[in-house]
């Protein structure tokens, strides 16, 4: 056991490369004492996906510097798959013939939330914890709408909550003094619940059992909700019409669903899963449009890159090929000669995917035979990427590791980070990221603390700290950083999304005011 609560025997089985079916019932550890899971099959969705159909047509538009950890690295970053081999890799997914529609390339992208004044050109943020969204058991997932009109977790319990966020800011309803002894002196408003379903599967025989919340994704205007299972099934959920029921199950995955993205047109649905596999949905049909192969182990993270704007969706007149670059494979499965640079120039959507393991590897999503842009892990670091986040701009990718730090990617600038940022040696593997909208800040969640880091502080300076520490989450697993899209609020719920690390069960909410 690793000093910040990680089994190191279980990373070295489950997480770099391992584990088949049989795996799966000692990483869910108390989960299947709640769930008594009888079967894995394939539940046909063919009356839901008529529903799904109708749903989504009816859419508008440290101071301290940590030596690099030497440990685990031998075999198992070994085991990592190198570029070389990336067209080797196959999905064991059955795919469906015909596929459906590439929605990002076919549908202008939804325009975001402005950002509040300032928030672009100020030095730094003042980030205040003033709310506690209350939640006895760990948060594997958390989304809300771009205006956080609505936030939705879910967890280990098996059920989806939906939380009044506007009321919890305004302080409708206070903490008790008993909730509050735990908790630092700002925090005293409460959050509300404004209701919640179950998060009910379909096992074997057409049973209907409860299953953890392994992720989330919500539509903007919270008119639908989709949800990863334990079993592989993605829920389709209503949310503003008839909420709770269940329109469709989407079945390919064979293991949990550990992340959702829905695709900035909000008619695609990217989803990866414990199975290795990153797929691609048409929710207008709910079937698969394009499959990801390349990865070894859990997917961790997807984040399309966010400068996929309607006048970049415009220059590609809805066309679905690329007209060059990249590397994509030929029918054989082969890596063609003439196409092995990556664009990274290419005005098409960019899709970036991380696994445990420490892959992480960027998409041109246009490519029916897309292979992978490696970004290499540096020498010394353990197999580790349980989170990572594109900047505001779209320029760098943040990939955090397991040895304390992160690695910061540049575009074009070579698969080796062009730096490391550190934090200090007891502060444990970095869980979530998530870019401030200056493009000057990166909010870093670790086992001792969450941290909002200053990236332009030279990493060589040792008179300055280059970090503030946020106050209110210490000890515990963060399972993901959430700031809005206007940059006023963010969350940072507690939970090991069924992986491994202690939680603490909190999930506070932070007001952020830029500071010039």
């Amino acid at each position: 056991m690793s000093e910040a609560g990680f089994n190191d025997d279980f990373l070295e089985k489950e997480l770099f490369g391992g584990g088949d079916d049989d795996g799966l019932d000692s990483v869910s550890m108390d989960v299947d004492d709640m769930m008594h899971t009888t079967g894995q099959s394939i539940v046909s969705t063919g009356t839901y996906l008529v529903a799904a159909s109708a749903a989504v047509n009816g859419i508008g538009n440290g101071k301290d510097v940590v030596e690099d950890d030497q440990s685990n690295v031998g075999e198992n970053q070994a085991r990592i798959a190198r570029p070389r081999d990336l067209h080797t890799a196959k999905l064991d997914i059955d795919m469906d013939d015909p596929p459906g529609e590439l929605t990002v390339m076919h549908h202008p992208p939804r325009v975001p939330v402005e950002v509040v004044e300032g928030a672009k050109s100020c030095l730094t943020f003042d980030v205040m914890p003033t709310m506690a969204l209350v939640n006895p058991w760990q948060i594997y997932a958390a989304t809300a709408t771009p205006n956080m009109r609505w936030v939705f977790t879910g967890g280990e319990d098996g059920y989806i909550k939906k939380w009044d966020f506007n009321a919890t800011v305004n302080g409708k309803q206070l903490l008790t003094l008993g909730q509050r002894h735990s908790m630092v002196d700002t925090i005293a408003k409460a959050g509300i619940i404004a209701s919640y379903w179950d998060h009910t599967d379909v096992v074997e025989g057409g049973v209907e059992m409860l299953s953890p919340v392994f992720s989330m994704a919500v539509h903007s205007q919270a008119l639908w909700l989709v949800s990863g299972m334990k079993s592989g099934h993605i829920g389709l959920w209503s949310v503003r019409h008839d909420e709770g029921r269940r329109i469709a199950l989407l079945s390919k995955h064979k293991k949990p669903v550990s992340v959702l993205r829905i695709s900035p047109d909000e008619f695609g649905l990217v989803s990866g899963s414990w199975d290795r596999a990153v797929l691609y949905w048409d929710l207008n049909t709910g079937r698969l449009s394009r499959g990801f192969a390349g990865h070894t182990s859990q997917i961790s993270s997807i984040e399309f890159q966010p400068t996929w704007t309607t006048e970049r969706y415009s220059s590609q007149l809805g066309g679905s090929e690329p007209a060059h670059g990249g590397m994509y494979a030929d029918t054989n499965g082969d890596a063609s000669e003439a196409s092995r640079e990556f664009d990274f120039h290419t005005t098409g959507p960019l899709l970036m995917t991380t696994s445990i393991d420490g892959q992480c590897l960027l998409w041109d999503v246009r490519a029916p035979k897309a292979l992978p842009h490696p970004l290499d892990t540096p020498k010394k670091t353990p197999p580790w990427a349980a989170s990572a986040c594109w900047s505001r701009d779209g320029k760098r990718i943040y990939v955090g590791r397991r040895n304390n730090s992160i690695d910061e990617y540049e575009l074009g600038a070579g698969s080796l980070p062009v730096r490391t940022l550190r934090l200090p040696l007891n502060s444990g593997p970095v869980t979530a990221l998530a870019a401030m909208a200056n493009g000057r800040h990166l909010v870093c969640a670790s086992t001792d603390n969450v941290r909002i880091w200053d990236l332009e502080q030279p990493a060589e300076r040792r008179s300055t700290v280059p970090f503030q520490i946020i106050p209110g989450h210490h000890g515990g697993t963060i399972s993901s950083v959430l700031i809005d899209e206007s940059s006023r609020y963010m969350l940072t719920p507690s939970g090991n999304r069924g992986w491994d690390g202690t939680s603490n069960n909190h999930n506070l909410g932070y007001e952020l005011t830029p500071i010039s």
